[in-house]
């Protein structure tokens, strides 16, 4: 006689939440129904509900507050962890071992207002720096931040800010970082970029793009870096915190 061993309620309650925030019906940031209204949904009891969500913030997929309830983060990154140079993009101090070549609003071309979500030709922050060596540069990396962020940080003042600029803006605008995405290309050097870099005009660059995101899905900032001699294309996302 063959048995059929019934699906696990928790099981149950958690696949279907999971489900609904990877369609969509539950978006990032919103709030997830209560864990009465879950028990009554589901007809469980409440530790089957508590078991449910607790897997699914362990697993990246929810986040709790205290008192709040719990919020959608959305699908889990890859979980790779950022490569060293994603990470210099992000959180290098801008006093070590770099040098600022501009501070100031500009006008967000195509590749910048794809990556920060906002029409092509809105201004933004840029802070542009080169990081050097002895051997010569090593990178030009220009960070873009909406000009709403921007304001009431050091973003928009010339002089080199201490430590990570994620952190800077999580402290000044309490905007957490959550997770990020990265796209690299790779291209001939722009005629703008060859100065900066010390490189021939017919050089090879890898182009990447940085951008960092609240757990909402909205974006904090940008980082286009340029490195001298690379020839791949690959895209990741992996969290940040």
């Amino acid at each position: 006689m063959a048995y059929e061993i019934p699906t696990p309620k928790y099981l149950r309650v958690l696949n279907a939440l999971r489900a609904r925030i990877e369609d969509g019906t539950y978006a990032p940031g919103a709030g997830l129904p209560s864990e009465s209204q879950l028990c009554a949904e589901f007809d469980v009891s409440r530790p089957t509900v508590l078991r449910a969500l607790g897997i699914l913030k362990q697993d990246g997929w929810i986040e709790s507050h205290q008192g709040k309830g719990s919020f959608v983060r959305g699908r889990p990154p890859s979980g790779g962890a950022a490569p060293q140079y994603a990470r210099d993009a992000v959180d290098l101090d801008e006093g070590a071992e770099t040098e600022i070549l501009h501070v100031g609003a500009v006008l967000a071309t195509p590749r910048v207002a794809a990556a920060l979500d906002v029409p092509e030709g809105t201004p933004v922050y840029e802070r542009r720096r080169r990081t050097v060596s002895a051997a010569g540069p090593i990178d030009l990396i220009s960070t873009f931040v909406p000009v709403d962020i921007a304001v009431g940080t050091d973003i928009s003042k010339p002089d080199p800010i201490s430590g990570s600029i994620l952190d800077h803006i999580a402290s000044r605008k309490r905007l957490r970082a959550d997770y990020a995405t990265e796209r690299l290309t790779a291209r001939q050097v722009d005629p703008s970029e060859v100065d900066a870099l010390g490189v021939p005009k017919d050089e090879a660059v890898l182009s990447v793009v940085i951008t960092a995101y609240q757990s909402t899905g909205a974006p904090i900032l940008a980082s286009l870096i340029v490195m001298p001699g690379s020839r791949h294309e690959i895209e990741d996302t992996y969290p940040l915190s």
